[in-house]
């Protein structure tokens, strides 16, 4: 299975400091990674990290990849993606085309499901 990890690192989680649910995110979704033998998908060959904290970096690689659908866009939390949501609801159902599945590990269940064309 192939996938791609999408985290907020502005997104704080309860009363914890930014820093330190950042950590938290990568921590769990690296953990669900690994259970789930899920191997991360790198589009640019610039890239540092093995996740994206930026879903329009995101958006662009996969419209410059040409790639095949990936298994899943794995996020920590629903609450993570909620603000790029609802201010560009058209560019996050773009991004989700690209994935057969978005799934949140907080919950551990499918956001939503795609299946492809």
């Amino acid at each position: 299975m192939r996938g791609i990890v999408l985290l907020n690192p502005n997104y704080k989680i309860g009363d914890l400091h930014t820093n330190e649910s950042f950590a938290i995110q990568k921590i769990v979704t690296d953990k669900y990674m690994e259970e789930k033998n899920i191997s991360p998908v790198i589009l640019n060959p610039y890239q540092i990290h093995l996740y994206y904290t930026i879903p329009h970096e995101l958006l662009f690689n996969l419209q410059n990849r040409k790639t095949d659908q990936i298994d899943c866009l794995v996020l920590h939390s629903p609450e993570t993606i909620e603000r790029f949501i609802y201010i560009y609801p058209e560019k996050w159902l773009e991004l989700c085309g690209y994935f057969k599945e978005i799934i949140s590990v907080a919950t551990q269940t499918p956001v939503r499901k795609y299946e492809a064309n």
